[in-house]
């Protein structure tokens, strides 16, 4: 019981960190986004109500040595069901980008992985709570700890053994997506490493599937306590390694909106692969992760809005420098310079204006979003020498 409330107390104390910490980081956004702000307030409202859940459960077995399995059942619905709205909702987000910019395809993955992921805790939801309906009404200290099963060949049944092909491709997708999104990042921080630490997750997310992968009986094996345990922390691990490579690109970025939304992302992945791996379906006395479980919408919204304001970030950033190519191309005195002497003197001339028009292109786009995505002259400069040397090389054609 000490070890509960001590944990308890540790999720209470942890989530209100954490959502000033995203209060702090998304005003400008909330500010100039109708639906970050809405979002924003109703998950403050389903994760104090989700604690409020765990100061009930303490009560019920601190005055009267029982609790009810209302309380599990509550938890569970909340979590996984709020968390496959915010999926969805997110994932709407992203393809109506798409439509608009079908030339990124992150953005495609992103919107998938969420749909995939979004159905699978719906179904999940539903078969946590199918198997807690089994159990008695009231947990006290001497019920029996059970581990249930679905009816063979009934829906939830067939549907969990192949759950985790479900929950491997959105990993995947989701992973490709992010590769796709840090690559630009990582261009600018010249750090071939990333790409070894962002596919370093795939290895150790596949070792927690051996069961499906039909290597490893989990229904025959003696040890399968110490297997549960194992794929547990492999795929906390992954979780942790896939938060790795955002927080590494981030530490190499300039203090900027992007370097936070990478950093809250981070924390988001290492939060749902812990939360997300959690089921409360044995009714234990205490109810030993329902802390975990609690968290699983907040570290959801973590990743998704990390991911959301980065993508946001990244489209912006792209459009900018679109613009200023445009501009760069259409500047024949730039283009037509043959000396090195007279480009360089032109480049300098040309960073000049362009960098009056980049900041007033930056102000209007923030102005829209909410985050700023300043480009210092040097950058400019080196779009203007890309631009020449593609003329150069299209007259040589």
């Amino acid at each position: 019981m000490a070890l509960f409330i001590f944990i308890c107390a540790a999720y209470i104390l942890g989530q209100t960190i954490l959502m000033r910490f995203m209060n702090s980081s998304s005003t400008a956004i909330k500010a100039r986004s109708p639906l970050i702000s809405t979002l924003h307030r109703t998950v403050s409202i389903v994760q104090y109500v989700l604690a409020a859940n765990v100061i009930l459960i303490i009560i019920q077995i601190f005055l009267f040595s029982k609790y009810s399995i209302i309380s599990l059942l509550f938890v569970t619905y909340i979590s996984n069901f709020f968390t496959a709205s915010l999926l969805i909702i997110f994932a709407l987000s992203f393809l109506s980008w798409y439509k608009s910019q079908k030339q990124n395809i992150g953005i495609l993955l992103y919107a998938l992985a969420f749909l995939i992921l979004a159905v699978s805790e719906v179904v999940s939801g539903l078969g946590s709570g199918y198997l807690l309906s089994q159990k008695e009404q009231l947990i006290i200290p001497t019920s029996e700890v059970k581990f249930s099963d679905f009816p063979e060949g009934s829906f939830f049944d067939i549907f969990f053994s192949f759950y985790r092909y479900f929950d491997y491709a959105s990993f995947v997708l989701t992973l490709i997506a992010s590769a796709i999104l840090l690559y630009h990042y990582t261009k600018k921080t010249s750090n071939p490493k990333i790409i070894l630490i962002i596919a370093l997750p795939i290895l150790g997310y596949t070792s927690s599937i051996l069961d499906t992968l039909n290597i490893y009986d989990s229904d025959t094996n003696p040890d399968l306590f110490y297997y549960y345990i194992y794929i547990t922390l492999v795929s906390a691990s992954a979780g942790v390694l896939f938060a790795f490579s955002f927080w590494i690109v981030s530490k190499k970025l300039p203090e900027s909106p992007v370097k936070t939304f990478l950093k809250i992302t981070a924390y988001g992945f290492v939060l749902l692969y812990f939360s997300n791996n959690i089921s409360v379906t044995i009714a234990a006395y205490p109810p030993f992760g329902v802390n975990s479980l609690s968290l699983l919408s907040l570290s959801s919204y973590f990743v998704l809005f990390g991911l959301y304001s980065s993508a946001l970030s990244l489209s912006q950033d792209l459009t900018l420098r679109q613009r200023l190519r445009a501009l760069a191309r259409n500047d024949n005195n730039l283009l037509s310079s043959i000396g090195t002497a007279q480009m360089e003197s032109e480049v300098k001339r040309a960073v000049g204006e362009l960098k009056d028009v980049a900041d007033e292109q930056e102000k209007e786009l923030a102005e829209k979003s909410g985050i700023e995505t300043p480009v210092p002259e040097s950058e400019i400069e080196d779009y203007l020498k890309q631009v020449i040397e593609e003329v150069a090389k299209t007259r040589k054609k």
